[in-house]
């Protein structure tokens, strides 16, 4: 079973074509985002002190209560789909806003099974070999989390086992005319983040 699951960040029209065919798991104030776009969550989790009380009252059995306050409501609604036996996740509405809750948000991209989206990009971890595939000059950027070595081929500048920090060095390559990139971490943490746009040059 997919799951998407929906933050409390404004969401654009492409969450349309991202529900379909999907279990939604809203994270507290998340179900408000989705009913702005008549989409109703399967499941609302979290300690809802952001959700509205006219959709806590509309959607009370669809409710899932988690006063946890170790953990923010975006990872409730992942403990939520993983305690289920979801394998595949993907995260929307999750970046913007505070500073420390999208940096905090972003360290669940550290979990194989997620994908973090945004209106750019499509982020995940690189634990091995990755594939990535697209149109020559659709853009992608590694960054490691601290650091990670890594190895790039296919790319418009590639990399032989070079090191990647969190700094800007890793940032903007792209998809050569092969069509095809493999990014390899041999070692350390590495987050890939593939845009859904390709560069256009003169």
């Amino acid at each position: 079973m997919e799951v998407l699951i929906v933050g409390n960040r404004p969401l654009t029209k492409s969450v349309i074509e991202l529900s379909k065919n999907k279990f939604i798991i809203a994270a507290d104030g998340g179900g408000d985002r989705l009913l702005e776009f008549e989409i109703l969550p399967n499941k609302i989790v979290g300690d809802l002190d952001s959700l509205s009380k006219k959709t806590a009252t509309d959607l009370k059995k669809r409710l899932v209560i988690n006063k946890n306050t170790e953990k923010t409501d975006l990872e409730k609604a992942v403990d939520y789909a993983t305690e289920r036996g979801c394998k595949k996740i993907k995260i929307i509405g999750w970046s913007g806003g505070r500073i420390d809750h999208t940096i905090g948000a972003l360290g669940l991209a550290f979990n194989p099974n997620i994908e973090l989206i945004d209106d750019n990009f499509t982020i995940s971890v690189v634990t091995n070999l990755e594939t990535i595939s697209g149109k020559e000059g659709t853009l992608f950027s590694l960054i490691g989390m601290p650091e990670a070595k890594v190895s790039v081929e296919g790319a418009k500048w590639n990399l032989r086992e070079q090191k990647l920090s969190m700094s800007g060095r890793g940032i903007h390559n792209e998809i050569g005319n092969s069509e095809k990139v493999t990014v390899k971490c041999h070692s350390g943490n590495l987050l890939l983040f593939k845009g859904n746009f390709v560069i256009e040059h003169d």
